[in-house]
């Protein structure tokens, strides 16, 4: 890799998403994460040493090390294959790919919208399951571009966007060259 202020010091982002949806987002369709909070894209660039030119920021996916959702009585991935993506791999798969504590991929990011911006037919959109005036606002972070990794790379996670470990980073720049 050329010599640049990346390979000194590279500042990757990363968000730690729960399964089957980090899967979702890395192999397969999904390209909208729901948050709480907006995602603040420009100010990443900024911190993270990105050209201002720069459309999005590249965010790594770690996998949650929570299984809550692939428990045999829990719907998410039936739902997901029925009404998402039908070739998502079943509970007990993604469960055996012991990715959970790792970063899989990258994603980036493009923009952030307010839920109701976003049409209701997108079937990526969450429901906030919130009414009345307690109702949180909801924030659908739009993805366009994703890479896999070819071997995951084990980390601790973080809620929130977190600041990757520079030895990571560095190991993940070195892999994904469209984070240079």
């Amino acid at each position: 890799m050329e010599s640049s202020s990346v390979e000194n010091k590279p500042i990757l982002y990363a968000l730690t998403v729960m399964e089957p949806f980090a899967t979702c987002i890395i192999d397969g369709p999904k390209r909208l994460e729901n948050r709480t909070y907006p995602l603040d894209i420009p100010s990443l660039i900024a911190k993270s040493g990105a050209s201002v030119s720069s459309k999005g920021v590249w965010i790594a996916i770690h996998v949650s090390s929570s299984k809550r959702n692939l428990n045999k009585n829990d719907p998410t991935c039936l739902i997901i294959k029925l009404q998402c993506w039908e070739q998502l791999p079943s509970a007990d798969e993604l469960k055996q790919k012991n990715n959970f504590g790792k970063i899989i991929g990258v994603a980036r990011f493009i923009d952030c919208l307010k839920a109701e911006d976003v049409p209701d037919d997108n079937v990526w959109k969450g429901d906030d399951g919130n009414s009345g005036s307690g109702k949180k606002q909801r924030y659908c972070w739009i993805i366009d571009e994703v890479k896999a990794l070819e071997r995951p790379i084990e980390c601790k996670g973080n809620t929130g966007i977190w600041q990757v470990d520079d030895q990571i980073a560095k190991q993940l720049y070195e892999e994904i060259s469209c984070l240079t």
